[in-house]
């Protein structure tokens, strides 16, 4: 018995002393971090740079998963009854499925790109080639709609040569901005060879969704053979089931989203039509693309659109608007929660603190992708709670604990909060239950 409890002491020892030496490595390693920060900052950029072509791989690969699956299910009766073995017929379906997917998702980007880029640079130029007229047209429809009562301030600020007061704004701003030929020519070269060098990553980046998509099954066993040899297997279970809930949350999220937005884009382009909106295709598809933001990404698409069809035809302007907020509401209460359920399982408080947090620390990507991140981390943090209040034999639902007020020491029972004179009463029935006691 002695040596027994010595060796669970030493045990115990042991996990203290660990716990000690992870946290001084988690404080040097932070303290570290804050005193080197920019320096981990520019060697985190130029390793996100080396192994750009490999993310933008996974990253398609990710979203051509559903379309090499729906493919997959269509051509495996007709690889079966053609090839000898079912191994055979299965290799050769999964790389024609992928190399299939691939094309149907270049071509979905491409049709994207192409509907939206050439309307929004004619729209553009249009706008700035007719700025003058499109806000003298606008002026005078205010003056319309308000009878007259203020003609004298519109006829004066229409009087006023707008394209004049461009022009000397764009000049006062080329004075502060200091720049030379030779500083313009190399920030040109530095574009140009920067987006030369994406377009290549992109091409690569096509090749190794391809061979993400076919190996998928392997990378898979792979990473769970390294997780069951590295961890004892009670945390191999935690760590899988925590990596098998976080493909659900990042799956359901994106690709949902994604669906919910080329429905948004599609409903608005038919009402477009219906109203004989100007530019039905741009407005719909810059609608349809920033529906993809969450919680702010409606409002981000409504401000240029709305401002673009106003200028152009103002009454249209203030219907579309409205139709936009009517448009959302039925998304945000109908259209969203059916497709994507409670594919995050947080609250609409979390969801807005990731995307304000994701947006501050890497843009409009951040405001995307912070949303499952946040779902996963709230996830873990709900288990470990769950794990720790389990083990000291308190109830896990969090609604239990809404009204509690303190922990009953005797019985290890949750006690809830009361009011002032029911608090009298119980403490002065504890008082003489003590009495009787003695």
């Amino acid at each position: 018995m002695p040596e027994e409890t010595e060796k669970m002491e030493q045990k115990a020892f042991r996990r203290k002393l660990w716990g000690y030496v992870i946290a001084a490595c988690v404080v040097i390693m932070f303290y570290f971090l804050l005193r080197n920060g920019r320096s981990v900052s520019a060697a985190l950029n130029h390793v996100i740079a080396v192994i750009q072509p490999i993310l933008i791989g996974f990253i398609m690969a990710f979203l051509m998963n559903p379309i090499m699956g729906f493919i997959e299910k269509r051509l495996k009766r007709l690889f079966l009854k053609f090839c000898k073995s079912e191994e055979v017929a299965n290799k050769g379906n999964r790389t024609l499925s992928s190399i299939f997917a691939l094309i149907v998702f270049v071509g979905l980007v491409a049709f994207i790109i192409g509907s939206i880029v050439p309307n929004l640079i004619n729209t553009i130029i249009y706008l700035a080639n007719h700025i003058e007229e499109q806000i003298a047209g606008v002026l005078d429809w205010c003056n319309v709609i308000t009878k007259g009562h203020y003609e004298d301030v519109l006829m004066k600020a229409k009087d006023n040569k707008i394209g004049d007061m461009v022009n000397q704004g764009l000049d006062l701003l080329n004075k502060y901005i200091d720049y030379d030929q030779s500083d313009m020519m190399s920030m040109v070269t530095s574009s140009v060879l920067s987006v030369g060098k994406f377009f290549v990553n992109i091409i690569i980046g096509m090749f190794v969704s391809v061979y993400v998509l076919i190996s998928k099954e392997t990378f898979k066993a792979q990473a769970k053979k390294l997780v069951c040899g590295i961890f004892k297997p009670k945390y191999s279970n935690i760590i899988l089931e925590i990596s098998r809930k976080s493909g659900e949350i990042f799956y359901g999220f994106i690709i949902g989203k994604i669906i919910d937005s080329i429905i948004i884009g599609a409903i608005c382009y038919i009402g477009c039509l219906m109203m004989t909106m100007p530019y039905p295709v741009l407005v719909s598809v810059i609608v349809g693309v920033t529906n993809i933001i969450p919680v702010f990404g409606p409002y981000i698409g409504a401000v240029p659109t709305v401002i673009i069809i106003f200028l152009t035809e103002p009454m249209k302007g203030i219907y579309f608007l409205i139709f936009i907020l009517i448009l959302q509401q039925i998304d945000g209460n109908l259209i969203g929660p059916k497709i994507l359920g409670d594919s995050t399982g947080i609250s609409s408080f979390w969801v807005v603190f990731a995307v304000v947090v994701g947006a501050g620390f890497f843009g409009i990507g951040g405001m995307i992708v912070a949303v499952p991140i946040v779902a996963i981390i709230y996830y873990i943090i709900s288990r470990l709670s769950d794990y720790l209040v389990e083990k000291r034999n308190l109830p896990t639902t969090t609604s239990e604990y809404i009204l509690m007020d303190y922990i009953d020491l005797e019985n290890n029972t949750l006690v809830k909060h009361q009011p002032k004179a029911e608090k009298k009463k119980t403490k002065k029935h504890l008082i003489q239950k003590n009495i009787t006691k003695k």
